[in-house]
Formats: C-alpha cells, sequence, structure tokens
C-alpha cells in the first residue's frame, strides 16, 4: 500500500500518496528506500494563566500523553530557585524572553487590591500587550509550526468601561498607562 520513487538520476526520494480510509496521506521518508505515513502534528494551546510562568499548553490527548500537563514551555523551580523539570518544550532565548515578560506583565492585569474590581489596564496598555500577544503568536508559530498546531486562545484585552468610574470612587488608585 506504501510506495515511494528513487529518483536514480538525481539520487532523491520522491514521497507519493497513499489511501487510508478512504483519504489520503502524504508520505514521509526517512531514508531514500523507506517511507512511512508522516506524522500527525502535536497541538498546543497559546494562552497566559496567571503566574503560570508559560503559556503552551497539550491541545490533545496525544500532545498530552507525551508532553504531560501544565505549562510545556515553562521550567518547574525548587525553592532555591534550581530548576527541577526543564520546560518540555525548547524556544528561542528571543521567544522565551517574550514569554517571561508577557507572563510577568499579565499579573498586573488584575487589579492588584481585589481582583474583581476592574482592571487598572488603559487601553493604550491593552492595545500594547495584545499587540506583543500577536508578535509572539506569530514566532511561535514560525519556530513551532512544522511540529504543532496552535490554537489561539489568548483573550485580546479592552479598556474595562468602569474603570473611569472605579477611579473617581477610588481615588488612591491609579490607572496602568
Amino acid at each position: 500500500m506504501f510506495s515511494s520513487h528513487i529518483d536514480q538520476a538525481v539520487g532523491r526520494s520522491e514521497s507519493y500518496y497513499c489511501g487510508i480510509d478512504g483519504r489520503k496521506a502524504p508520505l514521509a521518508y526517512i531514508s531514500q528506500s523507506m517511507t512511512i505515513p508522516a506524522m500527525t502534528k502535536g497541538t498546543l494551546r497559546f494562552f497566559f494563566d496567571f503566574g503560570a510562568g508559560g503559556c503552551l499548553w497539550a491541545g490533545d490527548e496525544a500532545t498530552r500523553s507525551k508532553l504531560g500537563v501544565g505549562p510545556l514551555d515553562a521550567a518547574v523551580y525548587d525553592l532555591q530557585g534550581h530548576v527541577v523539570v526543564p520546560p518540555r518544550i525548547s524556544l528561542a532565548s528571543n521567544v522565551h524572553s517574550l514569554i517571561s515578560r508577557l507572563d510577568q506583565e499579565y499579573l498586573s492585569y488584575l487589579n492588584p487590591l481585589y481582583p474583581p474590581d476592574p482592571s487598572l489596564w488603559t487601553q493604550a496598555r491593552c492595545e500594547r500587550f495584545n499587540s506583543d500577544v500577536d508578535q509572539l503568536l506569530v514566532l511561535l508559530q514560525v519556530e513551532l509550526g512544522t511540529k504543532f498546531a496552535i490554537i489561539d486562545q489568548q483573550k485580546r484585552h479592552a479598556e474595562d468601561p468602569a474603570l473611569g468610574e472605579f477611579l473617581a470612587a477610588n481615588p488612591n488608585q491609579k490607572p496602568m498607562p
């Protein structure tokens, strides 16, 4: 059922398609003389959770079985600050730095005195965060797109409509520009 053709003239393997349950699937090759069905991409969910340390989460059972639960791009540290469990997904340092910065920034979205109160983020702050999130998503898709499908589940924020009224009633609180 699986077949490949070795192009003897140029010394490369060409992949053909095979029918599986009436569907066609691309073949990937290990060597010039052996073919196997292409591996299915894993699925990652992209979102920040307050204080989680990362933004990539298993998005399907196969990915969860292989990589586990929790933020897959974050390390786990002991009380002395030593890495106990390294990130299960390796990323370039610039991508990891952006994730760390946005993760820390996201902590400030909730009102620090009483989280159910309106966020102190202004519209300008929300737009900067949203833009940085969009930039990070593009970087992740470029870096991981051949291995994983990335599902964007990160909420894009806008200034809370009740912020002005909240600040008027709480003059000791300041907006975060």
